[in-house]
């Protein structure tokens, strides 16, 4: 199977059927799904088909489903804590006490490092934050379980694209 179609596998959760169309869609007749999604992707700056279309509408189901958040590059402090927790519910995934966050030690952190101390706190619960890289300026966050990460960083990398699990 297509190494795009695995990772719909492995980040759609809930809303499998729905995620694996649209992205079959962007694979199969790219010039189709660029009709029907014109809108979403004019917002990203992309005006025909591109090369890496099944992967942007991939980052664009899992956003539309809330399984994805995408963060500006200068965002920090406990509102990054705030969208992780969203992440986690929305999977049903373990709550997190972020104790640790709120003394404002970490708040003059760069992004990069508040995005990598959380994710320090996620793997004492076994989940790993990555991002799923689409060469912009912000982060598309998701949460993963941490024995699933290299399977899906392995998987993004046949497909052509990139998820990091260290920002």
């Amino acid at each position: 199977m297509n190494p795009m179609l695995l990772l719909v596998k492995k980040l759609s959760y809930d809303v499998e059927e729905q995620i694996f169309s649209e992205v079959s869609l962007a694979i199969e007749k790219p010039e189709s799904y660029f009709e029907k999604f014109k809108e979403r992707l004019d917002e990203r700056g992309i005006d025909s088909p591109i090369d890496q279309l099944a992967w942007i509408s991939l980052v664009d189901a899992l956003l539309d489903h809330d399984l994805a958040f995408e963060l500006d590059w200068k965002e920090s402090g406990l509102y990054i804590c705030d969208v992780v927790d969203e992440l986690l519910d929305r999977k049903k995934m373990a709550c997190m006490s972020w104790e640790d966050f709120e003394d404002g030690e970490f708040d003059e952190l760069p992004t990069s490092q508040y995005l990598n101390e959380v994710s320090k706190k996620l793997k004492e619960k076994a989940i790993s934050l990555a991002c799923l890289d689409i060469e912009s300026d912000c982060y598309v966050l998701i949460t993963v379980p941490s024995s699933d990460i290299d399977e899906i960083k392995k998987l993004a990398q046949e497909a052509g694209c990139r998820i990091q699990d260290s920002f």
